[in-house]
């Protein structure tokens, strides 16, 4: 296993922290099943709304393929091999679960709803996947953070991480979060909690070369009759995406098909650089669930859209190599 690192703090940090990659944080503390999908190991908190935290990156974590490294499924093969970018969107999700959950008294019943998420990475600087996973630091702010009387904990708030490995800083990410209590969130839901995912069994799905994945089970989309892409993950039980049961569609599947959409849209075979979701509501599975990307002069936007209405959109970015 990893062995604990001496950090140098920022100036109003104490003298000398340690933080711990040896092990993960409790899975209940990131809303996870599986200890194998846990990416935060220790964190520690700094004055001024600041944390640092640690993280680990399996080389498995793979879904897109990385330009150069061969199938993408994390075996070292290829020299230049990077980690999926995606991994950057799941670490501020987890990031901002337990900085709710550890230091801001939310208790673990709390349902953190996603507002908006993103990231950029540099590829110039991006850790490069090694025989075993990749220790990153994470440099993480608090602000906007929103009150109501009686409720102790913080009802929304906002969350901005520096990514670094070995020392050398590679990115950014960033996250909008709303934290219901369970009252709230079962009244906010209502029947649509207790809706199952729409069949597909009468459009084409793409083939996974086509949206650059690994495997059949990693696709997210369908084309309906008329070609109109559709949300419909291969795979409801794909231990990333659906660690545990949704009761909507989550905001990960809708990033990931939003990348898959680009690439069949024509997007450059360049590897995913940078994003940004914006939840507008509920992504429900008791109707079809649209997405439709387009170029734009930085990269690409996207919109998802249920019964005429837009539940998400965003933009993404991809760059020239991997």
């Amino acid at each position: 296993m990893p062995e604990s690192h001496s950090l140098a703090p920022p100036e109003a940090a104490p003298e000398h922290l340690t933080l711990s990659w040896d092990s993960c944080v409790s899975r209940t503390l990131v809303h996870r099943k599986a200890v194998a999908e846990v990416l935060l190991t220790d964190a520690r908190a700094l004055p001024d709304g600041r944390f640092l935290l640690a993280a680990q990156w399996p080389r498995s974590y793979a879904t897109s393929i990385t330009s150069g490294s061969g199938s993408g499924s994390g075996s070292g093969s290829g020299s230049d091999e990077r980690h999926d970018p995606m991994l950057a969107a799941e670490t501020i999700r987890q990031v901002g679960l337990y900085i709710c959950r550890r230091f801001l008294g939310a208790p673990s019943t709390s349902k953190p709803v996603i507002r908006s998420v993103g990231f950029q990475l540099d590829n110039s600087t991006e850790p490069v996947v090694g025989y075993g996973a990749t220790d990153v630091l994470c440099r993480a702010e608090v602000s906007d953070v929103r009150h109501v009387d009686d409720v102790p904990w913080p009802v929304a708030l906002s969350v901005r991480i520096q990514f670094s490995a070995a020392g050398r800083e590679f990115g950014s990410a960033f996250g909008r979060v709303r934290v219901l209590s369970e009252e709230e969130y079962d009244t906010l839901r209502g029947p649509n909690a207790a809706a199952a995912p729409v069949p597909d069994d009468v459009h084409r799905r793409p083939s996974p070369a086509e949206v650059s994945v690994p495997s059949p089970g990693d696709v997210m989309l369908v084309r309906d009759p008329s070609g109109s892409l559709l949300v419909a993950p291969a795979d409801l039980r794909h231990p990333r995406f659906f660690d545990h049961p949704s009761d909507h569609v989550p905001g990960m599947v809708l990033l990931e098909a939003a990348r898959q959409a680009a690439c069949l849209a024509g997007a450059s075979p360049g590897r995913l650089s940078g994003c940004h979701l914006r939840a507008l509501r509920f992504t429900e599975w008791n109707s079809p669930v649209h997405v439709e990307c387009a170029p734009a002069e930085d990269g690409w936007t996207f919109q998802v859209t249920q019964a005429g209405d837009t539940t998400a959109s965003g933009t993404l970015s991809f760059a020239t190599k991997g």
